[in-house]
């Protein structure tokens, strides 16, 4: 509808001369003045469009200045404009509005480049601006040998990233150094009862680290890595596990993706100045200019591969695997481009549903949500869990047998389910009773020996040779490389695999069981089938041994994912054993003339 139609003449209310269809002239004359005077309302109300243009040059390299070709150059916290500086370093944003501005430029950060550059800006007070100068600022190829104790804390960083550092306060993330499942295993410090069972450092060479600090301390085995001791950390920086550093002073990720962290997947880098080490940063943004921080544009922040520094590893020695997250994900429905695209932190550090502060010093005081990502690192709980995992049951009888058909469905989750480190299994458990008594399995798979504990007898919590299935991943391998085989074991004595039975993303596992009704049961009995998808953080052998009755972040150690109850109502039932068929006087004829015929053929062959 134009702006005419909106504002219809109406001849009725104007003079006009007898017997004339037209308008007046001057009704004519006021209708042009409304609809002129209403576009000048809205041309007035649109944002005027100019530009700023300048320069994107080396910081310290004269007048005019080296220039940086290349260079992403935007007015800070706009994701929308953008232009890239041309081989001068020139460059032409647009820009709405009168200002002032403050526009960034970032070059993307390339390791292997001779020279690479800290994003910076400069303040424009108004548009139009013809000779803006943005000088980047070379970053420092020498590395500062006193890092190492020197490791900030999260803390520091949450003095201006408050709300990212308040997430990671509650993340797993925040607990990786001084995991004390993990010390358990490694050194038996962790719990009471972390001595019981396997310990590495008492089954293991003296010389042996176990490469548990590679990523649960980085900031420690960084400086040699490989070779420290999880349980003889003492820096307060590196004890804080998988910290602000710990990731953001990551400046690559595309190693070998089965190499375990900074033993080959990942690099690290710790400048020596101008300005402290751990202000130097690497990050998805590429309009940081603030000068408290030297942060560097790395927009592989962004992809799931910089997940597999840690959650991507084989056993160094044996080439078993120690987890398969990434790969997991490469081979989803969700890894492929397109309108269904997930990266992992899309799903572990969504986006907020609100604009918001990214930091409270030095940087625009809101940014929209796009910017901003999570830092709860969230992973499997109750209710993430049951968002990915679906459980369908069906059941009925025939044949004196009830047959039940159980689907899990990993629709939600972007790898396996489960994933991750291999003591991590879950499993599918069906029961079904007749008047409160269980009835027979006769039919189906039954859930592997893990799903017990080792202790003697029957426990609450023991479901192995349960009618149901299991799924996990089961190394298998001998300790420290001496002795028998034996299975499960950590990925560190993995020398193969003994059972890989997880669910793929997308996938769909299938069981089904029978069970055998009792003799003289009949039609319209009622059997109640029960199954359930139980997530175990630990194999139930181990929990046991070690004592562990909550996760090291006071979660619980099984979650029950899905369940499905079913009443089925008998159609046939199941014939008593004690019934014989009776026979009639001419059937009893029948049987004896048949009996006796039989008897004749055997006398002549003899």
């Amino acid at each position: 509808m134009s702006w005419v139609d909106a504002f219809p003449f109406r001849p009725e209310l104007e003079p006009h001369s007898a017997g004339s269809v037209f308008p007046s002239r001057s009704a004519g004359l006021a209708r042009c003045l409304l609809v002129a005077g209403l576009l000048a309302s809205l041309l007035l109300a649109i944002p005027a469009q100019a530009d700023i243009s300048g320069r994107v040059l080396v910081e310290g390299s004269g007048d005019p200045g080296t220039p940086i070709a290349g260079a992403i150059v935007r007015v800070e916290g706009d994701p929308d404009t953008s232009v890239i500086s041309g081989a001068d370093g020139s460059f032409v944003l647009p820009v709405s509005g009168a200002g002032p501005f403050n526009v960034s430029a970032a070059l993307t950060y390339d390791r292997s480049a001779a020279s690479n550059y800290i994003i910076r800006g400069t303040f424009v007070p108004t548009d139009d601006v013809t000779d803006v100068q943005i000088r980047l600022v070379e970053l420092p190829t020498v590395e500062d040998p006193n890092y190492e104790s020197n490791i900030p804390s999260a803390n520091f960083c949450g003095n201006c990233h408050t709300t990212q550092r308040d997430q990671w306060q509650t993340s797993n993330h925040s607990f990786a150094g001084q995991d004390t499942w993990v010390l358990d295993l490694f050194s038996g410090t962790g719990t009471p009862g972390g001595g019981n069972g396997y310990v590495f450092r008492d089954t293991h060479d003296a010389d042996d680290t176990g490469f548990c600090a590679t990523c649960h301390t980085p900031m420690a085995d960084a400086f040699d890595p490989g070779n420290v001791f999880l349980d003889e950390v003492v820096v307060s920086g590196a004890l804080e596990g998988v910290n602000c550093v710990a990731c953001h002073q990551i400046d690559s990720s595309d190693g070998d993706v089965n190499a375990l962290h900074h033993l080959g997947n990942s690099t690290y880098r710790f400048p020596d100045g101008p300005g402290a080490t751990s202000q130097y940063a690497w990050g998805p943004l590429d309009d940081v200019p603030f000068t408290g921080m030297n942060a560097s544009y790395a927009p592989f922040f962004r992809e799931s591969r910089i997940c597999a520094s840690c959650h991507q590893y084989q056993n160094p020695f044996t080439g078993a695997p120690g987890q398969d997250t990434y790969v997991e994900w490469t081979e989803s429905p969700y890894a492929i481009p397109g309108e269904n695209f997930r990266s992992c932190q899309d799903c572990h550090m969504p986006t907020p549903q609100e604009n918001g502060v990214f930091c409270k010093v030095g940087g625009p005081d809101e940014r929209v949500a796009a910017q901003l990502n999570s830092h709860e690192f969230i992973g499997s709980t109750p209710t993430t869990l049951a968002e990915a995992i679906d459980l369908t049951t069906s059941a009925d009888d025939a044949m004196g047998l009830v047959r039940v058909r159980a689907e899990v469905s990993n629709h939600g989750g972007g790898h396996n389910f489960p994933t991750g480190v291999s003591i991590r299994n879950a499993m599918l458990v069906i029961e079904a009773s007749l008047d409160g008594q269980p009835l027979a399995q006769v039919e189906g798979p039954q859930i592997p020996f893990w799903g017990s504990d080792d202790v003697p007898g029957q426990q609450d919590g023991d479901y192995a040779g349960f009618p149901g299935k299991g799924y996990a991943k089961v190394l298998e391998g001998r300790i420290n490389g001496q002795g028998e085989v034996v299975r499960p074991v950590l990925f560190i004595d993995a020398e193969g695999v003994y059972e890989d039975s997880g669910i793929p993303s997308g996938g769909v596992d299938i069981t089904e069981v029978s069970f055998a009704l009792p003799p003289g049961t009949v039609a319209g009995e009622v059997v109640d089938v029960e199954a359930r998808v139980l997530y175990r953080r630990a194999f139930r052998a181990l929990a046991v041994t070690k004592g562990w009755t909550e996760t090291p972040q006071g979660g619980p150690v099984e979650i029950e994912v899905a369940s499905n109850q079913l009443a089925v109502t008998l159609v046939e039932g199941a014939a008593s054993p004690l019934e014989i068929p009776a026979l009639g006087r001419w059937g009893m004829w029948l049987l004896a003339f048949g009996l006796a015929f039989l008897a004749i053929g055997r006398l002549r062959r003899a």
